[in-house]
């Protein structure tokens, strides 16, 4: 009987200590998120110096590539306790888009880090790429495309720093496409509010 109520207790104590790991491992895991982080390395990419939206030859082919950034102004719905504490937060957006001829040309490109610096200060992070959208989408079947059917990509990173608008940022948009890498550079630019 004494060695039953041992082993449950020894079993118990294993079972509270895996909650505990499992729980300060998940808790680590979701305020880091590392699925946000920017590659470790992206060396072997061609670095391409952008003066704002601007058509490029990768691979023989013209792509249009460009991105921009703005505060996060936006009024929001206020439908929680938690939505309180973000009320006055006008977090940096980042936006950028990558565009080609045609769906097939355009290929499956990704966006995989975008880094913005302010002075010394530098904030990076994995945005969203969203699907290949084209001129055509949304016709009703059976409608004829357009003779120019450009595709796109677009992709989003938000939740950013809050600095100040009118302080001048640099950003960087690093992308897979065709399966070779790139960093495409913007000059310099203003911080405005968005919304």
């Amino acid at each position: 009987m004494e060695q039953v109520r041992v082993r449950r207790r020894f079993a118990r104590r294993y079972v509270v200590l895996g909650l505990t790991l499992l729980a300060i491992i998940g808790s680590a895991v979701l305020i880091e998120r590392p699925w946000t982080l920017c590659p470790a390395s992206w060396s072997g990419a061609s670095r391409i110096d952008l003066g704002g939206s601007a058509d490029v030859m990768l691979d023989g082919s013209p792509f249009r590539v460009g991105g921009g950034a703005a505060l996060d102004y936006m009024p929001r719905v206020m439908t929680s306790p938690l939505d309180q504490l973000r009320a006055d937060r006008h977090p940096l957006t980042i936006t950028a888009s990558i565009s080609a001829s045609s769906r097939d040309t355009l290929g499956e490109p990704e966006f995989t880090c975008f880094r913005a610096t302010r002075g010394s200060e530098l904030w990076a992070g994995r945005p969203t790429t969203y699907g290949t959208q084209t001129l055509a989408d949304g016709y009703p079947p059976g409608a004829p495309p357009p003779t120019n059917n450009e595709a796109w990509r677009s992709a989003v990173l938000s939740d950013g720093p809050e600095w100040p608008d009118g302080d001048r940022i640099g950003l960087e948009l690093w992308a897979s496409v065709n399966g070779r890498r790139y960093v495409f550079v913007l000059p310099p630019f203003v911080l405005m509010k968005g919304g």
